[in-house]
């Protein structure tokens, strides 16, 4: 088998088909015993006793139709065969067909052909190469998937087998049960066995094969040996083969033209922060994990909406050179995997901060957010959708900046390419800006001396919406709320929901990337005696945590057993009438689990992809109608 067929291994999850069933006695007629099976006459020799199984001559095979061929793409994330929608599928086969048409009247294949059309499929995301069974992104360089035309699967799980395998069983079977087709050159193997079907016909393959009972009874077989215990035990019973797992031709429904995905309404740039220079696929597959956690809970809470939001990879660090790789050049050979972490990660920080690279990087930014609009905008002439961004870490300074139009005291002039840039802004609306994991108030409070004196941090004529989200453990993360009033360092954040409004909710079947990042753990024994004073959801109680918290400096020293967005009871109120932001900034993260754990500050940071609580909040405030 091939290695497509091996990560997703159909012969562990099939049941096991044992020929030989008790027959009916001579003469008789035996029904189908699933639906769309041929009807078999089972006759008994009286010499012999043998069965000889003969089809009914109804029963006959044509090619299949275009609505019965499935296409399947297998993507990055679990390598695993999943289906076109209906519109896209019927579209495919169609170029396959002429494609295929095309080549056989050809004397030397697709060397003198033209490049087969390009088909969008998957919303407008994707583009199909039929000649080389890609499936290749549109708007962001580097994600090819395979694609594959499915004919024949395993009964059960529907899993597809391999096109090479696929084409020859389906040329056997035509041959075999088409009605004016010519059976002299197909050759059947007949079994003296008794209690055991007759074969048509067997196909061999490497690792397994296909043997042919009736138009409706195709059986494949692995060629694995089975244990001696299992060859003694069917040996005994007098069967021949013990692996056998029932085929199905066609796919289990037909596709329609009116299985179509909805327009697109809502844009979400997705902007990574630092550690992408030497991988630029992190935030392609960061953004492909966040787009599945929206689209199960979708499918799960509001299957009727008839919103559609897409999320679009924004990788701005691989396009600048900067220092040209002096720091590299510069960095000792000792502690080499510690340096080029840093290298690859924290100089980030430093570029952006210094007076001669920081114009260099809000432009290359900004250029590819307006490339990537201006892009979408042509495929999509009169599209009245929103646009929104969401940005993570250093993404989010950088964001804000582009946006709100800061320059920065840099001391070198960009070169002319990215003055002309930094002169534009952005070229489109932002309807809302989620920023993940934010270092934004730090920056902000070291521009200014005054950093409490009702800064305007997002005036809403640039956005409309600003959501400052966090973790409670991520050592990245700082609080906004106080920069603008300081007051609210004695205001807890407002807390985030769990997804779907209950908990102990039900996680979808999906690999372990998609896996919630904050899985429930045994309480503690200090943490069991201040359960019934102290909210589940609550963060870090400060008497059960012993020793220095990294907490302790960002969250103000607020009494974390008050409720949400509470105040602590004090005589004099944090925050006087007037002083009131008209809108709250923070959001926090429930702290359950890995979240009460200091290990767990090392990947706090970079977990807000896979969960789920994040994808909720962000889904119901793109489209705020959807709760309601």
């Amino acid at each position: 088998m091939s290695n497509n067929l091996s990560e997703v291994d159909p012969f562990s999850e099939m049941p096991m088909e044992m020929p030989g069933e008790q027959e009916p006695g001579e003469g008789t007629r035996r029904r189908a015993t699933n639906p769309g099976d041929d009807e078999v006459i089972v006759e008994k020799s009286p010499k012999n006793n043998v069965e000889i199984n003969t089809v009914s001559k109804a029963a006959y095979a044509e090619p299949l139709t275009p609505e019965e061929i499935q296409w399947f793409y297998k993507d990055g994330v679990d390598k695993r065969w999943n289906e076109f929608c209906g519109y896209d599928s019927l579209r495919i086969e169609r170029i396959y067909r002429e494609r295929q048409s095309l080549i056989s009247e050809s004397n030397d294949g697709t060397n003198g052909l033209p490049p087969a059309e390009k088909i969008v499929v998957r919303g407008g995301m994707y583009d199909v190469d039929i000649d080389n069974m890609k499936c290749v992104s549109i708007y962001w360089p580097g994600e090819e998937w395979e694609i594959m035309r499915g004919i024949w699967y395993y009964d059960g799980s529907w899993i597809p087998l391999e096109t090479e395998h696929s084409k020859v069983i389906e040329e056997v079977h035509l041959k075999l049960f088409q009605k004016d087709s010519n059976n002299q050159s197909i050759t059947t193997c007949d079994t003296n066995t008794p209690q055991s079907y007759k074969v048509l016909h067997t196909e061999q393959f490497p690792e397994f094969h296909v043997d042919w009972h009736s138009v409706n009874d195709v059986t494949l077989y692995s060629e694995y040996t089975p244990t001696k215990l299992m060859r003694s035990v069917t040996s005994k019973l007098g069967f021949a083969k013990t692996t056998g797992y029932r085929l199905k031709r066609g796919h289990k429904t037909c596709t329609s033209m009116e299985d179509k995905p909805r327009d697109i309404d809502h844009l979400v740039f997705v902007v990574h922060g630092i550690g992408q220079k030497r991988d630029t696929g992190k935030i392609i597959r960061n953004t492909t994990c966040f787009r599945d956690c929206v689209g199960w809970l979708r499918q799960k809470y509001f299957p009727n909406s008839k919103h559609r939001v897409e999320f679009f990879p924004v990788e701005w660090r691989s396009s600048l050179k900067l220092d040209g790789d002096i720091v590299d050049a510069i960095t000792p050979y000792s502690v080499l995997s510690i340096r080029h972490l840093l290298n690859t990660s924290a100089m980030d920080i430093l570029y952006y901060t210094s007076p001669l690279y920081g114009a260099e990087v809000r432009a290359g930014l900004q250029k590819e957010l307006n490339r990537l609009y201006f892009m979408f905008a042509s495929r999509h002439p009169g599209w009245q959708g929103k646009v929104s961004i969401l940005a993570h870490s250093l993404g989010c300074v950088i964001v804000y900046d582009i946006v709100t139009g800061w320059i920065g005291p840099d001391t070198r002039l960009p070169c002319p390419q990215a003055q002309e840039v930094l002169l534009q802004g952005l070229q489109f609306p932002i309807e809302n800006l989620f920023c993940l994991g934010s270092p934004l108030s730090v920056f902000l409070a070291l521009r200014t001396r005054t950093p409490s004196n009702r800064l305007d941090v997002m005036p809403q004529s640039l956005c409309k919406r600003f959501y400052n989200i966090f973790h409670w453990s991520d050592p990245v993360a700082y609080r906004m709320e106080p920069l603008l009033e300081r007051g609210y360092s004695k205001i807890e954040p407002v807390l985030i929901p769990p997804y779907g409004g209950v908990d102990d909710q039900q996680m979808p079947q999906s690999p372990s990337s998609l896996n919630n990042v904050d899985p429930p753990l045994p309480p503690t024994v200090t943490e069991t005696d201040d359960k019934d004073d102290s909210p589940v959801d609550s963060p870090p109680n400060r008497n059960a945590e012993k020793g220095w918290s990294l907490w302790d400096l960002v969250r103000g020293g607020w009494n974390v057993r008050e409720g949400p967005s509470s105040p602590t009871p004090d005589s004099n109120p944090p925050i006087r009438p007037g002083q009131e932001l008209a809108q709250r900034l923070d959001y926090v993260l429930r702290a359950v689990g890995l979240g009460r754990n200091y290990l767990y500050t090392v990947t706090a940071h970079t977990a807000y992809w896979n969960n789920y609580d994040v994808a909720y909040f962000v889904l119901t405030r793109l489209f705020p109608t959807l709760e309601t």
